[in-house]
């Protein structure tokens, strides 16, 4: 497995910085193809419930973003400890363990997740106090929510799944201490993000479609370029040692994280169907989906064979 993370004989970030660009041309042709924009203006977020009452609801959504703010500003970028990570800088081209402070936390995907999870609930939550007031709601609420949504659900689905099935065995085996993999501000990014999502899609039941993946690939390249030009003109490392352009599979390796959001968001899509379907069954296809992907726990290293 560690060779396909390996160096080749050539550096592969041209073949990958092409690949990242014909992914993102065919982004837009299938935007256009299948007509998103008009997908959009339709009702996809649902601001009521059969199963419990709008404001319930729209306290609920309150509540997640303000967990999500309180995570960001709070526990990270005003928290004086700062944060450890083990990435990969371009020059030396070895992962050396490094100490993030104030906004250099947002750096990882693991914080543009909970960006993104705080600002779909955000929209969603003010749009909802919007309708208990009967005011007259602005449209934007509407459209980025209905956008932020699938990512933050392909997102959420994507982080957890690495962290508990990847990263956390990484660590695990390793002679590093990785006991702020499960510091509060970790357990919100990692699983309580998609805890929240699974609870509000449950309840509220949007109007989701398997075209409005093509936002997770959208937000998987963007991560990508910011990744990319983070290395070259900011902090000098990749986050993720897999993001390197140069390394021997690059090119594939960056073809199939850009279709990992969206392929988790059809996932989820797919439970929505069920959930349609019949509540119950939906339901509790979603419980063990999410059960299997969180992880509270910190693992013991001779315990542990993941």
């Amino acid at each position: 497995m560690a060779e396909i993370f390996d160096y080749g004989e050539t550096d592969q970030d041209k073949v990958t910085y092409f690949i990242v660009f014909l992914v993102a041309i065919a982004s837009v042709v299938f935007f256009y193809k299948f007509e998103i924009s008009s997908m959009l203006k339709e009702k996809i977020i649902s601001y009521e419930s059969s199963m419990i009452s709008d404001s319930i609801l729209t306290i609920f959504r309150t509540g997640a973003t303000i967990l999500a703010f309180y995570t960001i500003f709070v526990l990270m970028i005003m928290n004086k400890k700062g944060g450890y990570m083990n990435p990969l800088f371009r020059k030396q081209r070895e992962s050396l363990p490094h100490k993030t402070m104030g906004v250099e936390r947002m750096v990882p995907f693991s914080s543009w997740n909970l960006i993104v999870f705080g600002l779909c609930f955000l929209f969603m939550s003010i749009h909802g106090w919007y309708q208990l007031f009967d005011s007259k709601t602005p449209e934007f609420l509407n459209l980025f929510s209905s956008i932020l949504l699938p990512m933050a659900l392909g997102m959420a689905m994507l982080t957890a799944t690495v962290v508990t099935y990847v990263i956390v065995p990484e660590e695990v085996r390793s002679e590093r201490n990785f006991d702020h993999l499960f510091e509060t501000h970790e357990m919100v990014m990692h699983n309580w993000t998609i805890i929240l999502l699974a609870i509000d899609l449950f309840v509220s039941r949007p109007n989701l479609s398997w075209e409005l993946g093509i936002f997770g690939l959208i937000i998987g390249i963007l991560y990508c370029i910011f990744a990319y030009m983070y290395a070259y003109f900011g902090g000098g490392y990749y986050v993720y040692s897999f993001i390197d352009p140069r390394i021997k599979y690059a090119p594939i390796i960056m073809t199939i994280l850009a279709l990992t959001i969206s392929i988790f968001y059809i996932f989820i899509w797919m439970i929505s169907l069920l959930i349609e379907y019949n509540q119950w069954i939906g339901g509790f296809v979603l419980l063990i989906t999410v059960y299997s992907v969180v992880l509270f726990k910190q693992p013991e290293r001779g315990n542990h064979s993941s």
